[in-house]
């Protein structure tokens, strides 16, 4: 297994580092003592033998941690372990606009405020900064950006790539809430109007027939699977995880169910994560 201790400067992005390695595969656990790290990493070998990378957050709310983290990861390093200590920093001024957007206090800080609690940290944490092996300033970096440092400072990590998802639905059910994107397919022609096409779903050959003879239909098709293949590299520079394309007709019966599995079939292979779903047929 490898092991990612994530630490740093309160408001320095814990949290957020954390969550976008969870993202790159590993399994991340915030606020873990460090004297629980050990008995930790034995239960994840136990109960999950296959896990390979696990990421965890610690910090100075733990008053032994400054003195504790060096030897144990020396130890962890003796017993075959890879490990990794990022330290997470920015600027005084960066810091206290964070504590000052998000109103939370500092657990260092006393009766002289937040600045004070900021300098008492950092005199407490250089041992730990002295220690790490990769320092990360996130003083003008956005998420996409500490993505790609991320990436950089941990090369080994697989890319994780965004995963697609597309939708189908009807409107008549409203719109799905976890969409980022809904293309309308209304005005294309629906086989609910066709006697033998009306029983059957977008999922039947008949249904995908009747509608593919249609130019319209097969525009719609185009068009959309050109806007995907267009999108999806400047989503995952912006350090998407996910993206939810969802494709509604009336019932979401016929028309939507259709598109969303002929852009699934188009898309599957050189987009790497492709799920397809269809919300009115689920049961």
């Amino acid at each position: 297994m490898d092991l990612i201790v994530v630490t740093g400067l309160s408001g320095a992005g814990r949290r957020s580092v954390l969550g976008a390695l969870e993202d790159m595969g590993c399994m991340a656990l915030d606020n873990v003592p460090a004297r629980l790290l050990e008995p930790l990493l034995e239960l994840e070998r136990k109960l999950n033998p296959g896990r390979t990378r696990l990421a965890v957050g610690m910090d100075s709310r733990h008053r032994e941690f400054p003195e504790e983290i060096g030897p144990l990861l020396a130890r962890l390093r003796e017993r075959g372990l890879h490990c990794e200590l990022l330290f997470l920093e920015a600027s005084e001024d960066i810091l206290l606009r964070r504590f000052s957007e998000t109103r939370r206090p500092h657990h260092l800080a006393g009766d002289d405020g937040v600045a004070a609690g900021l300098a008492r940290e950092r005199v407490l944490l250089e041992p730990v900064r002295a220690e790490a092996g990769l320092v990360l300033d996130t003083s003008s970096t956005n998420l996409a950006e500490m993505r790609q440092r991320l990436r950089t400072l941990l090369p080994e990590l697989p890319e994780g790539g965004l995963c697609l998802r597309l939708m189908s639905f009807g409107f008549k059910r409203g719109l799905p809430a976890e969409a980022d994107v809904v293309l309308d397919a209304r005005f294309l022609p629906n086989p609910f109007y066709v006697p033998e096409l009306k029983p059957l779903t977008g999922q039947d050959a008949p249904v995908r027939d009747f509608l593919l003879a249609n130019a319209d239909f097969r525009a719609f098709l185009d068009r959309a699977e050109g806007w995907i293949r267009w999108s999806l590299p400047l989503l995952e520079q912006e350090g998407r995880a996910y993206h939810t394309v969802a494709i509604g007709c009336t019932g979401g019966q016929h028309r939507s169910v259709a598109l969303a599995e002929l852009l699934h079939g188009r898309l599957t292979g050189s987009v790497a994560k492709t799920s397809v779903s269809h919300r009115e047929l689920a049961p």
